[in-house]
């Protein structure tokens, strides 16, 4: 089979044919029908995060299953399957506790070899998974079968961006019905963030972004004011709209230094800030530490949204079937497998939203 692999930071993936490694008691062999591209798949490939080399990229698809090993359960040949970038075990300390985000196997399942190259060398998965190629077989904990004739290209988004934005709003904050958030980079995550606040009830939706053409998807599915952080300072406009007070919650969707401060600027007092997206590994956030203690803010990450993706992954595909969750919306372009890192350079210039590869597709 073919696959997208990363081989050292600042090159293009690499198309090779692979071999599957066989299956273990708890794999599951997929095709891949559809993987989109996410703005992590851009900071591997340039160096901002080393999860070891030769990898499989790719974590955000949905696929057929093709076989299972000997001690799956609740999976057949056959089903409709969304892959998480966060596997969920389901029977870890974590995930007993309700935090299946942070399953216990996440980690070691980053480290198990999934495929073989031509030269004998071994390559593992792109937080286990590895979909830039047109199969993959990947750990149970890392898959959510769904009943549903939504196309591919629109349930691939679920497995990260999506479900990262609505979840963080929906699950983690405490944004009441009539109240306001602020929204942090209008990507996928921060878009879809806007979308859950519109499924609470929010009245206030400030959505923040220097790219335009973002400010503009996010005027379309609902933010109430849309600001250019380049043009003046966002907390003044925010607070305007606020009667003075500052947003109850904002979500971080870009995780700089920057933001983090801005965040902190625009939100009220006992207000909530949450840090969604994922900072290279050397950078550091500063708080102005009176203002921080006198306002009794909170600050808080939520990784993968802090989604149940055994909850989660049916109840958006729901969203979706009902007309309530536009994801055919997010997706910018569709793309064959050859065309990966063409498709990472748009993603990384911010011309596209969401890149979806069709592997069969020539």
């Amino acid at each position: 089979m073919k696959a997208a692999i990363f081989v050292a930071p600042g090159e293009a993936l690499r198309l090779e044919e692979v071999e599957s490694l066989p299956l273990g008691p708890t794999d599951v062999h997929v095709r891949v029908d559809a993987t989109a591209l996410c703005q992590t798949d851009v900071a591997v490939r340039r160096g901002d995060h080393s999860y070891g080399s030769p990898l499989l990229m790719g974590h955000e698809a949905s696929g057929t299953v093709l076989a299972v090993g000997s001690h799956v359960a609740g999976l057949k040949a056959g089903d409709t399957v969304i892959s998480s970038s966060a596997p969920a075990c389901g029977h870890c300390i974590q995930c007993a506790s309700g935090r299946p985000h942070i399953c216990v196997q996440s980690l070691h399942l980053r480290s198990v070899p999934r495929a073989r190259r031509a030269d004998g060398s071994v390559a593992t998965g792109l937080f286990g998974l590895g979909t830039f190629a047109e199969e993959m077989v990947v750990d149970r904990a890392s898959l959510v079968a769904v009943d549903t004739d939504q196309p591919p290209e629109s349930l691939a988004l679920i497995g990260c961006g999506v479900t990262t934005g609505l979840s963080t709003v929906l699950n983690r904050t405490q944004l009441s019905h009539g109240g306001s958030l602020a929204v942090i980079g209008c990507g996928t995550v921060g878009l879809a963030a806007i979308l859950g606040a519109g499924l609470k009830g929010a009245a206030t939706i400030v959505a923040i972004d220097p790219n335009p053409a973002r400010r503009d998807d996010a005027r379309r599915r609902g933010a109430t004011l849309v600001l250019d952080p380049g043009a003046g300072d966002p907390a003044e406009a925010v607070r305007a709209a606020t009667g003075g007070l500052g947003v109850d919650a904002t979500i971080d969707a870009v995780a700089a230094p920057a933001t983090v401060a801005q965040a902190q600027a625009i939100t009220r007092r006992s207000g909530e800030i949450v840090i969604v997206g994922m900072p290279p590994a050397d950078a550091a956030f500063e708080l102005a530490a009176l203002p921080f203690f006198l306002s009794e803010q909170r600050l808080s990450s939520a990784l993968f949204g802090s989604a149940n993706i055994r909850r989660d992954f049916p109840a958006f595909v729901r969203l979706a079937e009902s007309g309530r969750l536009d994801l055919a919306s997010f997706v910018s372009r569709t793309l064959a497998l050859g065309d990966v890192n063409a498709g990472l350079d748009a993603l990384s210039r911010g011309e596209i939203l969401r890149a979806v590869i069709r592997p069969g597709r020539r």
